[in-house]
């Protein structure tokens, strides 16, 4: 049965978030010379697990965004025993080099633009409210659809049943008539089926990581071509 709405997630599903994090930490890198009293890729690797870290625990209620913000930069510094007098500096900086690096994943803007012509589409992200605002403009995304669901602006974040029970009421169909495409396993694909909607699971990003999962989505694609002829044939 086709679905009668369809959401989407925004990063690393529609946005190449990886790539625009990987290439504002290389920028922010090579301006400050605290950061490089290590390797590159040891930065990388403290960042990204501290900060998967803090964004659990910001997903399960434990600290404020703030923290999350204050934290991430600090305390992987700390980590690698560096100074950590310009960490907010760092934080800052990081941000608006992020936001300079900003793009559609190969494929994405052609098959969202095919699957909207079929369909109502809306998105669906966790993320605070500035930054994926900021998103939508750079992408064009409210020329396409008119709802969109924003973590931080619902008081939880995916895979939450309020962020679906929100975002079902805001569709306006049954829920087994929504389907939601997404990359995480544990926030789009877990969270969306627990709310009684059809999956379509983004896995490029998954690296053979969750593949016992991949019966549990309706539909599963590396390749956006295969999205639209799932929805369009």
């Amino acid at each position: 049965m086709k679905p009668e709405f369809i959401y989407f997630d925004l990063d690393n599903t529609l946005l190449d978030h990886s790539s625009a994090e990987k290439e504002a930490q290389t920028d922010i890198y090579h301006s400050y010379p605290e950061l490089q009293q290590v390797p590159l890729d040891e930065w990388l690797s403290a960042y990204k697990a501290l900060n998967h870290q803090l964004w659990l625990s910001y997903q399960n209620g434990m600290i404020d965004r703030q923290e999350l913000q204050r934290t991430r930069f600090k305390g992987s510094m700390e980590q690698l025993g560096l100074d950590t007098a310009r960490s907010e500096e760092i934080g800052s900086n990081y941000m608006q080099q992020y936001r300079k690096h900003w793009n559609w994943l190969d494929g994405a803007r052609d098959a969202f633009d095919a699957i909207r012509r079929h369909y109502p589409v809306g998105i669906i992200t966790n993320g605070f409210t500035e930054t994926q605002q900021k998103k939508f403009e750079f992408m064009g995304l409210k020329e396409y659809c008119e709802i969109f669901i924003i973590s931080e602006e619902v008081g939880v974040m995916k895979p939450h049943h309020k962020v679906f029970d929100v975002a079902t009421e805001k569709a306006g169909v049954n829920r087994d008539s929504i389907l939601y495409v997404g990359d995480s396993y544990s926030s789009d694909i877990k969270g969306g089926r627990q709310a009684g909607w059809k999956t379509a699971w983004y896995t490029a990003f998954t690296n053979g990581m969750d593949s016992s999962h991949h019966s549990e989505a309706d539909f599963s694609f590396d390749e956006f071509p295969e999205l639209v002829s799932f929805l369009t044939a």
